[in-house]
């Protein structure tokens, strides 16, 4: 009689790994089911709130200069008046200096405005001390002229730190005409020319400062001068020269700026 094997298992190939899964946990009563593990912050991509932040911070300052710079410009005007904007105009503001403090009956007023315009400028003293004015500018390397120039020509020489002084031809005596003109004539940065209507016989012009006096003969007249003659405290473009050789003094009259 033949006898039974017993049954055979399952042959295992050759090489093959054994499993290392784990059988799912079972529940165990009265025990939470396990959780499952979060995934890590590490990994999270993340807003980056303070690059937004600064960026909007920085979108709004920029839109504040721009506003601002907006608000204060203006266009520039033929009154010579005005003062410092932002944009556009030209401004040249200096407080007023010790040795032009001390003359007595000297004038400082601003004049902040220094743009080169066009036609015929309305100022806001006789003669003017500074404002706007021609491109043009009058000759003031001690040069001597015999009638009125137009002001614009000569505001322009102020700006270039020249001393332009005046002298009413109906007040002012041969003796103070024969003075200012030694005083004057072939000195760098001075200018000398007969002006109608002046107040008093003399009077001298700088950049922001004026002074009338009664005669030539004043001291004061030299204090002015020496003070404010070519001062890089009180001159709006102290490189410029004063020497303009193009200037044609004849086509420069009241009213009509000379304009090349």
């Amino acid at each position: 009689m033949a006898q039974r094997k017993p049954p055979t298992t399952a042959s295992k190939k050759p090489g093959a790994r054994p499993s290392t899964s784990k059988p799912p946990a079972k529940a165990v009563p009265g025990r939470p089911p396990a959780r499952k593990p979060g995934k890590s912050i590490v990994n999270q991509r993340q807003t980056p709130w303070g690059l937004i932040i600064t960026t909007i911070v920085l979108v709004i300052f920029a839109g504040g200069v721009v506003a601002f710079a907006v608000t204060r410009h203006h266009s520039s005007s033929n009154t010579g008046e005005g003062t410092c904007t932002s944009l556009g105009d030209t401004c040249y503001v200096q407080p007023e200096i010790a040795a032009a403090k001390a003359i007595k009956g000297l004038t400082y007023k601003q004049e902040p405005q220094h743009n080169h315009v066009p036609g015929v400028v309305k100022y806001n003293t006789s003669p003017p001390i500074g404002g706007n004015h021609s491109q043009f500018w009058a000759n003031c390397t001690g040069t001597i002229y015999n009638h009125q120039i137009a002001n614009e020509n000569a505001v322009h020489m102020l700006e270039h730190g020249a001393v332009w002084i005046t002298y009413n031809p109906k007040t002012a005596t041969k003796a103070d005409i024969s003075t200012l003109k030694t005083l004057v004539d072939g000195v760098d940065h001075l200018a000398l020319s007969p002006y109608a209507g002046l107040k008093t016989p003399v009077s001298l012009q700088s950049w922001d400062y004026q002074l009338f006096v009664p005669s030539a003969s004043d001291p004061r007249v030299d204090a002015f001068v020496e003070a404010l003659k070519y001062n890089l405290a009180t001159t709006p473009e102290p490189t410029a020269s004063c020497s303009d050789p193009s200037f044609n003094a004849a086509a420069s009259t009241p009213g009509h700026p000379f304009e090349g």
